[in-house]
């Protein structure tokens, strides 16, 4: 609420009228009902389990990648793919309206996170899927690949948020 309330100031409205614009949400908020209270939880969890199984699909098919590509080849393909499902992702995110602090903090540690382990579960056990171990180092594929997955989410926060 503090943010509508800064915004409107912003736009010059009087003191009377943003607080009554303030009661009317917080009056369309405790009188949703409960069926569509129910509906946003499960937009917001059934989008955080698609972008698990997203980062998970992605590592998985990156096998072939991180056997062939070493070096700058390889960060770049990482880089990209981070990237472009991090735009995704933070599409997903914004769409849905009725996201609070709580939920953009939680998403924004636990989806690179997710990304690190799962990079170190198939590289490390790359071994037992296809008999080859990987040349690269797990932990740093899967940091580099997850600063590219949060990165567009980062940069709307910041800079392009208002």
């Amino acid at each position: 609420m503090k943010n509508i309330k800064k915004y409107l100031v912003e736009k010059g409205w009087s003191k009377k009228d943003i607080n009554k614009t303030i009661r009317i949400i917080e009056k369309a908020k405790k009188n949703k009902h409960p069926k569509i209270k129910v509906l946003d939880k499960f937009v917001y969890w059934f989008s955080l389990l698609i972008t698990m199984i997203g980062n998970l699909i992605i590592s998985i098919s990156l096998i072939p990648v991180l056997i062939t590509l070493k070096g700058q080849q390889l960060y770049l393909v990482i880089i990209t793919l981070g990237f472009a499902f991090g735009l995704l992702f933070e599409l997903l995110i914004r769409s849905i309206e009725n996201l609070e602090i709580k939920h953009h903090l939680f998403l924004g540690i636990i989806i690179p996170i997710i990304a690190v382990i799962n990079f170190i579960i198939i590289s490390n056990n790359m071994k037992k899927l296809i008999g080859i171990e990987s040349p690269q180092n797990p932990i740093i594929i899967g940091a580099v690949y997850s600063i590219a997955f949060i990165l567009p989410y980062i940069f709307y926060q910041i800079f392009l948020k208002k």
